[in-house]
């Protein structure tokens, strides 16, 4: 081997030598948390300190019946959901006529009963806008209804507040939940299940009927009926007014069913046949609609079950079984 070559050779490993000792002051140099097995380390940490913040956060959103801020205390007696009143998909969409005040088509309303209480030793506002429906998927909805807005409480005074909630149940929402937001706290109210669209349900419902109205109703007053059936309930819209004949619009004409109710179904009585028709609409289908024309099958009425009281229902079965003088007089 030359001298050249030799000194090649040397220089080459001078080389190498000088590489491996830049590797090590390199890795030296590197931060002790950049250590590949200190970063798997601090990944376990991170990764449980998250579960447990998001174990905390639902510790703070579980849902309560009872709660207090800033002095004011609050119970929640009910949360209901009204059967979906417009959802009748196998007919038509019903326009918001038909059933006054009732959400559009495709939403539902979950109502709650709430009672406040002022424990401080000064007044208190109650704000019904302090209180937001909210999805685990999608938008917050706000408050609708008579109690949405304030009211001041004296010490010790107490306010019963009923709160209703709009929603679209036919979209992806997860758990629901009533949350109250007020002076810098959040508390957290259930909400059931939402009720099944109807079109989702059976046909001919799941609603148990009593075997006699007679035996369960109060009396009712025709009075009180004519206000609803043409007014709260809306039901002139589709049956058009009972002394003027033709004015249906959708619905059979009712101004003789006090007669007709009593003989459309053999051993069912004028009384029971229009109860149960209030309340299960698909029970009994009439045999004309507008124009002489078969009624729809399945019926396009509202289900009033979770709507109506019984008071409600004697009143319009007052008021129903009354038509039947138009039909009278006429002959």
């Amino acid at each position: 081997m030359t001298e050249s070559q030799t000194n090649e050779k040397l220089s080459r490993g001078a080389r190498r030598r000088r590489r491996r000792a830049a590797r090590k002051e390199r890795d030296k140099a590197l931060a002790w948390w950049t250590q590949p097995g200190v970063l798997t380390f601090l990944a376990v940490v991170a990764l449980a300190t998250l579960g447990i913040a998001m174990v905390v956060r639902a510790i703070d959103r579980r849902p309560v019946q009872q709660a207090t801020i800033g002095g004011l205390s609050l119970q929640m007696l009910e949360a209901r959901w009204l059967l979906d009143q417009m959802d009748h998909g196998e007919n038509f969409q019903k326009p918001s006529t038909m059933m006054p005040d009732m959400p559009e088509w495709g939403k539902q309303r979950v109502t709650l009963d709430l009672t406040f209480r002022n424990e401080a030793s000064n007044p208190q506002v109650y704000d019904g806008r302090e209180f937001f429906l909210v999805p685990e998927i999608g938008d917050e909805v706000m408050p609708y209804g008579a109690n949405v807005g304030s009211a001041r409480l004296a010490p010790g005074q107490t306010l019963n507040a009923v709160i209703h909630f709009d929603f679209d149940t036919t979209q992806p929402h997860g758990k629901l939940r009533v949350a109250w937001r007020r002076a810098g706290e959040t508390v957290y109210l259930p909400v059931p299940e939402p009720a099944e669209h109807y079109h989702l349900r059976p046909r001919g419902g799941e609603i148990s009927l009593p075997a006699d109205a007679r035996l369960l109703l109060p009396i009712g007053k025709a009075d009180r009926g004519e206000v609803l059936f043409m007014g709260r309930f809306g039901c002139y819209a589709c049956h058009g007014d009972p002394n003027v004949a033709g004015s249906n619009i959708i619905g059979p004409h009712l101004g003789n069913i006090g007669i007709e109710g009593g003989a459309r179904i053999e051993g069912v009585p004028a009384h029971q046949y229009i109860y149960e028709a209030i309340l299960d609409p698909n029970a009994f289908i009439a045999p004309e609609c507008q124009n002489g024309q078969p009624c729809a099958t399945p019926t396009a009425m509202p289900e009033y079950a979770s709507l109506m009281t019984l008071e409600n229902a004697a009143d319009l079965l007052a008021f129903l079984l009354e038509q039947k003088r138009q039909e009278e007089e006429g002959e």
